[in-house]
């Protein structure tokens, strides 16, 4: 036993040069410090902690006793004391792993959590082996909300202990919660297998399939959530989004109604029930739903704007149309319903009547953003480009500080054909802000999709990728860059991380289709062709690339 106590107490080490020390500097408080080991045995922690000062005053060197005085508190609840003494231990040792743990838990449990991190850090750097210090780092970072350094800690302890469920489950969180859905499935995979009971299991299932494109999979982990837990709305939200995106309308309706029925006052459930009544092929139900909305928020600007929106995606424009410009003659110097007259009749392709409204709102309100935004954005959709590369410049020149309305410019330049003015916008903001990741992307982008200044646009988007290195749309800029060099290899690597994190977007899609095509992988091409004009079934150029290779 005096061995054991012995390797507790710690000594600082002494010069080569000096006189040889006892193993211990005073053997009083080393019987003090087995008296209080013995009392914490026999449940008697009062008379551990006198102890345990004693011998702190017949020895000031020795860490382990504050360290353990730390642990003890600790342990009966009080974090201001574990904190002392943690803070006595590292003055004498500042290195211990331990006394730093010590030291984070008690920040942590006063609810210092920004002040805790440091000390939590280092103990998990110093002793890399302890599950203990990862878990407590990973409760920290979670408070903070720090989920790279959640996730980080989550899969350190998974490595440990391979068989805590617990962690591979809250790593597939974190995981998911980085976009990386890919390395998420495969932690709540291992999860499962250990821990098939874990509530909450389903859902987080549905949530990773749902975003690695598995939308009927997604559906059934849903539905298995909802069988368990029929009251979650969040739950039934996403099974209806899933639904809807697998045009399985008439299911996707069903689920809104039962949502409905349990929420009846919600505005947004109410909204989606009625919108997939119409696409469910029942409109007499449709109508009836929109009434309902009309009669229960008859004054709401968010339920009326919403109704008429419904309205003209299916097929009455003209009654929306009408109410439209009711709402106008009844406030004239409200920009609002000028706004949602000019929404409606972009819905029914009536571009003039559209920009005769934004117009007026402009004038109305010359210092707001939103309406010369949505003028712009509809002469792009009615192909009046110029007139929207003008509107574009105003607005930028008006609201010189809001960055998004020139890359808004620049992406109007693209398409007139003025790549050297679309370049210019994109450096005017990097004259000011040299380390912009969007003007980054946006610029090497540019650069790649032309075949232009290939190698200079490799550069620019790594260095947006040095600032986020998760970005799904700088992934497929890369990827892009790297088709272009040739280098079919990388670009496949960097397009099929960007196709799992953007969720699958359809530009992604393609890319990583004409890559799969030079390397000769049709079947391969063929499925991510036929996944984007699952996103946009209007896109000839995808649809030509998949007919060419039949």
């Amino acid at each position: 036993m005096w061995i054991l106590v012995t390797a507790i107490l710690s000594a600082p080490a002494t010069p080569a040069a000096a006189a040889p020390e006892p193993a211990y500097r005073s053997e009083e408080a080393l019987r003090r410090y087995a008296q209080a080991r013995l009392s914490e045995e026999q449940g008697s922690g009062a008379e551990a902690l006198r102890e345990y000062y004693r011998a702190m005053l017949l020895d000031d060197q020795s860490s382990g006793i504050p360290r353990r005085v730390s642990e003890v508190t600790a342990v009966v609840g009080d974090p201001a004391q574990s904190l002392e003494f943690a803070e006595r231990a590292l003055a004498i040792d500042p290195s211990d792993p331990r006394a730093l743990w010590l030291k984070g838990s008690a920040l942590l449990n006063l609810g210092r959590d920004g002040e805790s991190l440091d000390a939590l850090e280092a103990a998990a750097h110093g002793d890399t082996d302890q599950v203990e210090y990862a878990r407590t780092l990973a409760r920290a970072a979670e408070r903070l909300d720090r989920v790279p350094l959640m996730a980080q800690c989550y899969r350190r302890i998974a490595w440990l202990d391979e068989d805590d469920a617990e962690a591979w489950f809250q790593l597939a969180a974190a995981e998911a919660r980085l976009n990386r859905f890919s390395a998420a499935d495969s932690a709540i995979t291992r999860g499962v297998e250990l821990n098939p009971l874990r509530q909450g299991r389903f859902f987080m299932q549905g949530w990773i399939e749902e975003n690695l494109g598995r939308l009927a999979e997604a559906a059934t982990s849903y539905r298995h959530h909802l069988e368990l837990h029929a009251k979650d709305p969040a739950a039934r939200r996403r099974l209806i989004s899933v639904l809807g995106r697998e045009d399985r309308h008439q299911e996707a309706f069903g689920e809104a109604r039962a949502l409905a029925r349990e929420h009846p006052e919600d505005l947004e459930t109410r909204e989606v029930e009625a919108d997939l009544a119409f696409a469910a092929g029942a409109p007499s139900e449709g109508l009836k739903l929109l009434e309902q909305l009309k009669r229960r928020w008859p004054d709401d600007p968010d339920a009326f704007g919403a109704r008429l929106t419904i309205l003209a995606r299916h097929g009455h424009g003209r009654q929306a149309a009408l109410e439209a410009e009711a709402r106008v003659a009844e406030r004239p110097k409200d920009f609002a319903p000028l706004l949602l007259a000019a929404h409606v009749y972009e819905a029914t392709h009536d571009y003039d009547r559209a920009l005769e409204n934004l117009r007026r709102a402009v004038d109305l309100t010359p210092d707001s953003l939103a309406p010369r935004v949505l003028l712009a954005r509809t002469l792009q959709s009615a192909k009046r480009l110029a007139e929207a590369e003008q509107t574009w410049r105003e607005a930028a020149a008006r609201f010189p500080k809001v960055n998004g309305l020139i890359f808004d410019l620049a992406a109007c330049r693209e398409k007139l054909g003025d790549l050297a003015g679309a370049e210019q916008a994109v450096r005017d903001i990097l004259d000011r802000d040299p380390s912009n990741p969007v003007a980054l992307n946006f610029l090497g982008y540019l650069y790649a999709d032309h075949n232009r200044n290939l190698d200079q646009a490799l550069a620019l988007i790594q260095r947006a990728l040095d600032a986020e290195p998760d970005n799904g749309a700088y992934l497929d800029s890369l990827g892009w860059a790297y088709y272009r060099l040739g280098r079919l290899g990388e670009a496949r690597r960097a397009l099929e991380r960007a196709v799992i994190i953007t969720g699958g977007d359809p530009v992604v899609r393609e890319h990583l289709g004409d890559v799969y095509k030079d390397l000769r992988l049709n079947d391969l091409a063929r499925e991510q062709y036929r996944k984007s004009l699952v996103s946009d079934n209007t896109n000839r150029r995808v649809r030509s690339k998949l007919s060419g290779l039949r």
